[in-house]
């Protein structure tokens, strides 16, 4: 190993060093050799992007195998292995028809390993769709990429999109995050879409011209009266109240007769009628109390606007009455 990076290091400093008499023996080239040191130097201390930008700059003004291999080590530290060796590429054909057998030897020593890191991607249709649209990082996927082959990528985050022809499935988003060295599967499929849009419903892009269709928003729910059921309440409250009175009236009736039977003071037949005619009453209530009991408990227990009902008054020849109506 450290055998291996020695050479690399003795090649990469020859690479450094090859440029420099092609750039000095061109005249006015000057600023392309300056340009290429101060990239070396940025390069040094690690600022690959800034070193980059320099040795793009050089670039504009002349080409050598070392300076296409700088730029391709400064691509490969940032992460763009697909940039990188595409550089690496160019720079071992430049050697060889310049006859640079160091900057030869320092590409073939990165170059190699790099490929090895460089993972693939494949992008594979789990539902059937004619012709979809598929994007990688917002640019459209080749034909032979969007059939299933796998591809070189950089390693790192990115997103792929789908959209089918119809309207009935939703659109595929999915963000991956590719490790380097490896063969990525990405499985794009296509959920149904709600019905609404399956028939055909779709909100036109901004400043298309066209008018879009808002539906109404939905009615609040009814506000909840607690009226009848503070009223049935009340009133089994009133009866029960009623009944337990007329109750005692009786029993209390029932006494007085008992002693007013011993003594023959009144009819008997009076006094037993007064108690049956208070406890008809008295149970009367109790049952009124009761049924009015379920309905306050239905009441209270419903939900505003599925339940009505109402007290109801009607006359007949034998009095007023009284009931509730409604629905439940």
């Amino acid at each position: 190993m450290r055998n291996h990076r020695a050479a690399f290091a003795l090649s990469l400093a020859l690479a450094t060093l090859a440029p420099l008499p092609a750039l000095a023996q061109a005249p006015g080239k000057e600023t392309a050799r300056k340009l290429f040191e101060e990239g070396v130097e940025l390069e040094k201390q690690s600022q690959y992007t800034a070193a980059l930008a320099k040795y793009r700059e050089a670039e504009q003004i002349t080409v050598t195998p070392g300076l296409r291999f700088h730029k391709g080590y400064c691509l490969e530290m940032t992460g763009r292995l697909l940039a990188a060796a595409e550089e690496y590429v160019a720079a071992e054909k430049l050697a060889r028809d310049t006859n640079k057998p160091d900057v030869l030897a320092a590409v073939n020593a990165r170059l190699e390993p790099l490929r090895a890191r460089v993972p693939q991607l494949l992008i594979r249709l789990t539902a059937p769709s004619k012709d979809p649209d598929i994007q990688l990082d917002g640019a459209p996927l080749g034909t032979g990429q969007a059939e299933g082959r796998p591809f070189r990528i950089d390693p790192g985050e990115h997103e792929i999109r789908a959209r089918a022809p119809s309207t009935a499935f939703k659109n595929f988003v999915k963000k991956v995050q590719i490790p380097e060295g490896i063969t990525f599967t990405v499985d794009v499929f296509f959920e149904r879409a709600p019905a609404g849009a399956a028939a055909g419903v779709v909100v036109p892009p901004a400043n298309s011209g066209a008018t879009t269709v808002t539906e109404p928003p939905n009615e609040p729910p009814p506000k909840r009266s607690y009226v009848l059921p503070i009223v049935t309440t009340a009133g089994t409250v009133v009866l029960a109240g009623g009944g337990f009175v007329l109750f005692v009236l009786g029993g209390t009736a029932e006494t007085d007769g008992r002693a007013a039977c011993q003594g023959k003071v009144r009819d008997c037949d009076d006094e037993r009628s007064k108690v049956r005619t208070l406890d008809a009453v008295a149970l009367g209530s109790f049952i009124g109390a009761a049924g009015l009991g379920v309905v306050s408990a239905v009441l209270w227990a419903s939900k505003g606007g599925e339940r009505s009902a109402s007290i109801v008054t009607r006359s007949t020849a034998g009095g007023a009455t009284f009931g509730l109506a409604g629905s439940f």
